[in-house]
């Protein structure tokens, strides 16, 4: 099989390192900085479990390198999909399947009518960026796929081969009937820690002490109200699943308050600020949620 990863960043470092060790295929990573590219050297570094290894594989900033694939697993953030589609093109074709992983739902809008498959995906991995081509693996986690409507048995076909590849290459994955409804739940995850966690300068776990804790709650509950105003069911209590991802990643650095750090833009917009401009159309108050966009684009513009 012929794959494309676009995007060296944690997660789309992460997949590659990992499709690269387990899996005979031919692999791309495309990134769209061609000094980046050339630096990396055709090969990524990958911590796990205190071991160090040595990923191959090609590496290059020109698409038209790669040419036309079988699978692009799409890592960018959320703000950047369109870019990268357009960065994209010579890979896609009719029979391509493209599987996006991003934080948030305003990527959503970007992915209707393409003309090539497009199956929406849900991640669990944890993954930290050490530095440019070196990523550390945080933890598994399940991984979730598949197409938002119905589809032809050939890309069916093509799902359950990617479902296979990753499973092969130690991410567990499995098509989910309703990704839809996983993607809000992660989205209220991520609602309720990524932004206060940026404000707060505190790792994932500390949002478990009160003040915290009641303002984390508040802004789940707000995005729950917002799901269930948009007749999406979620599969779980949002409130319990938030608490229990930030006891299984006490340590951890959320993406956001990296990126606060790092004097990078962030997902703000495409995390709280989606679900404020989904709550306005619906006339559901979310006062705990526009406090915490406010706080966070004051931390990145001061």
């Amino acid at each position: 099989m012929k794959i494309a990863v676009i995007g060296p960043g944690a997660l789309g470092s992460l997949f590659a390192a990992g499709i690269s060790r387990a899996a005979d295929h031919d692999l791309w990573l495309l990134d769209h900085n061609a000094q980046r590219a050339a630096r990396l050297d055709n090969k990524l570094l990958l911590n796990e479990n205190g071991r160090e290894l040595v990923c191959p594989m090609r590496i290059t900033a020109d698409a038209r390198d790669i040419g036309p694939v079988d699978l692009v697993l799409l890592c960018v953030k959320s703000a950047d999909v369109a870019d990268a589609l357009a960065l994209a093109q010579p890979l896609l074709e009719a029979n391509t399947l493209l599987i996006p992983f991003q934080n948030g739902i305003r990527h959503l809008d970007v992915l209707h009518d393409l003309p090539f498959h497009v199956a929406i995906g849900v991640t669990a991995q944890g993954a930290t960026l050490l530095a440019p081509g070196h990523v550390r693996h945080g933890g598994s986690g399940l991984t979730r796929i598949n197409f938002l409507k119905p589809q032809s048995d050939r890309a069916l076909k093509k799902l359950n081969t990617a479902v296979h590849l990753l499973n092969s290459c130690s991410f567990k994955t499995e098509i989910s009937p309703n990704i839809l409804s996983h993607v809000w739940a992660k989205l209220l995850v991520n609602v309720g820690i990524n932004a206060l966690t940026a404000i707060l300068n505190c790792p994932n776990g500390d949002l478990l002490k009160e003040p915290a804790r009641t303002r984390m709650v508040a802004a789940v509950r707000e995005g729950a109200a917002v799901a269930k105003a948009m007749g999406i069911e979620l599969p779980t209590d949002p409130v319990a699943m938030t608490q229990q991802v930030c006891r299984d990643t006490a340590a951890n650095i959320s993406s956001m308050l990296q990126d606060v750090r790092r004097g990078k833009k962030t997902e703000i917009e495409a995390i709280n600020g989606a679900l404020t401009a989904e709550a306005g159309k619906l006339n559901v108050p979310v006062p705990v949620n526009e406090e915490l966009v406010r706080q966070v684009k004051e931390l990145t513009n001061p």
